[in-house]
């Protein structure tokens, strides 16, 4: 009986822990695509109906590459990087 409730505990604390770290992720990236958005906006100068989709993904190099498309070239993809340090970079297709 001892051993099934820690076995419960322990299947608890794991679910729980594994929500926090999801979450946690989750936090990370819209708050990225949330920073790339104003960075496009208010240092850029672009609008927000220029702004087709932004999407950020989770990846070897750099950690979290964010892609945007804009409007008036949507079959282009624009990868940004922020190098954990609020300093957005272009890394491809060179600076439009």
């Amino acid at each position: 009986m001892k051993k099934k409730k820690i076995l419960i505990a322990l299947l608890i604390l794991i679910i729980v822990v594994s929500g926090g770290l999801y979450l946690a992720l989750q936090l990370k990236l819209n708050s990225l695509e949330q920073g790339l958005k104003s960075y496009l906006i208010n240092e850029k100068g672009y609008s927000e109906s220029d702004i087709l989709s932004i999407k950020v993904r989770l990846s070897l190099m750099p950690k979290y590459p964010v892609t945007v498309r804009f409007r008036d070239d949507p079959n282009t993809e624009y990868i940004f990087t922020d190098r954990d340090a609020s300093e957005w970079t272009q890394l491809s297709p060179p600076e439009r």
